[in-house]
């Protein structure tokens, strides 16, 4: 049976479970492993989860309130995942029959666990992109697509990017770009896509939602936005402008951003002359602070010419809390407030009573239900990862989903454009209810863009 075929009735019960393997298990492949036992129980899918990890205590303390999982996943610890890739016999046997890989830990996996994907004959996930090259300078698209060919051959697929943001983000504008170019209307253009993110914590202490070291690398990458079908490159937090987002008492000041969106919505949507990612809030701020008074410089010390400043910055800097530590911080109320947002604006101009007119369609997400999380499986998630590891659950799930019914019709590279264009409505709309389902709202809105 093909990892790809639906689970069939067997002698020794009703049906074989799926099987997901996870490379990795953090703050965001806890969120994700234990969304997709909640989809598969909901679905009535018996599911098995084997996970690989270099620290399999700290996988399983990242699931500590989701314990009554362990009989669903196999934890192998390994000190590295080299004898995976190099086809290690032991390990094909163990993930034998496998439906999706899914990469959990670093993008630099990303290509390895794709090629093992086409070796079983399983789809993969990973989150993000290794982007922050050379190669992606000079090609403008991911590495990942160098196996395009390879999986359609296989008759499987890489969904790539996933995840909330990227990944959710790509699937909303995509789909509403799609909508609005399938309808055919007369001298009609999309101008330009421009995408907000929010990333704000009110909190008594520093609290990392992400891996400060993460965003080093995309300030260090410089960022880049498209206008006028041009790639430009900007100083790190230079040209800022103010975005009010849902839920927030005051608009919010803006970065450009080097991240995922830009190249996915351009690969896309090459028609599409100017594309922008722009980010702020709290936790952006801070690594503003720290650019602005020169902490990540490449200088190096004066008694330690060895090291760098940002070297030492990066040393420094407070990680990640554990899960038990961020729920604890969030219980006695240490972590006020948080709100993740991500809202896109398409603007869009044609020929109306022989005039242009210029629409603004505004659509995107908001995760402000954090407190919510407190006596749920997900206590311990930040408001980052709890909706980045649920979105791409929900997204993996529906399209595995749909192509283990339909085969030949999920293959390729994937990204959450290919998805919007690729899935059937029922599917579409079923990840935007389980989206809401899962505390993450939706909203979408038009409004006349004519300067009053």
């Amino acid at each position: 049976m093909s990892p790809t075929d639906p689970p069939r009735p067997t002698a020794s019960g009703p049906c074989d479970p799926l099987k997901i393997v996870f490379f990795g298990l953090g703050a965001v492949g806890s969120n994700l492993l234990i969304c997709l036992a909640e989809l598969a129980e909901r679905d009535g899918v018996p599911v098995r989860f084997v996970v690989y990890t270099i620290d399999p205590a700290g996988a399983r303390d990242a699931l500590f309130h989701a314990e009554r999982l362990f009989d669903r996943i196999r934890f192998i610890g390994l000190p590295d995942f080299a004898p995976i890739f190099a086809g290690a016999a032991a390990h094909d046997t163990e993930m034998a029959g496998a439906a999706l890989l899914v990469n959990a830990a670093l993008p630099e996996f990303n290509c390895p666990i794709i090629e093992l994907g086409i070796r079983l004959g399983a789809h993969t996930l990973d989150l993000a992109a290794e982007m922050y090259n050379e190669r992606t300078d000079r090609t403008l698209t991911f590495a990942q697509y160098d196996h395009d060919a390879a999986l359609r051959q296989h008759g499987v697929a890489a969904l790539i990017n996933q995840g909330i943001s990227p990944g959710v983000t790509d699937f909303l504008i995509g789909g509403c770009i799609h909508e609005i170019l399938a309808a055919g209307r007369y001298e009609l253009e999309i101008e330009s896509v421009d995408l907000y993110l929010l990333e704000d914590i009110e909190a008594d202490s520093v609290v990392f939602s992400w891996s400060p070291l993460t965003a080093l690398d995309e300030l260090a990458a410089r960022p880049r936005t498209l206008i006028d079908g041009r790639m430009q490159v900007m100083e790190p937090f230079g040209m800022a402008r103010y975005y009010a987002f849902p839920n927030e008492p005051r608009p919010t000041r803006q970065y450009p951003l080097y991240q995922e969106e830009l190249l996915s919505l351009h690969r896309a949507f090459p028609e599409i002359p100017t594309i922008g990612v722009y980010t702020g809030g709290s936790e952006v701020e801070l690594v503003k602070a720290l650019f602005q008074l020169n902490l990540l410089s490449k200088q190096t010390l004066p008694d330690q010419p060895e090291l760098t400043v940002e070297a030492m910055v990066r040393a420094i800097l407070p990680g990640m809390q554990r899960p038990r530590r961020i729920e604890e911080l969030l219980r006695n109320g240490v972590i006020r407030r948080t709100h993740f947002c991500a809202a896109a604006e398409i603007r869009v101009s044609e020929t109306v009573r022989n005039d242009r007119q210029t629409v603004v369609e505004t659509l995107g997400l908001s995760y402000h239900r954090y407190q919510g999380l407190l006596g749920s499986p997900y206590a311990g998630a930040t408001y980052i990862s709890y909706p980045t590891g649920v979105g791409a659950a929900i997204m993996a799930w529906h399209t595995l989903q749909y192509a283990r019914t339909t085969p030949g019709e999920i293959v390729g590279v994937i990204t959450g454009e290919d998805l919007a264009r690729l899935l059937p409505r029922a599917s579409a709309d079923a990840i935007r209810r389980d989206l809401v389902a899962w505390d993450i709202d939706l909203f979408q809105s038009l409004r006349d863009a004519t300067e009053l």
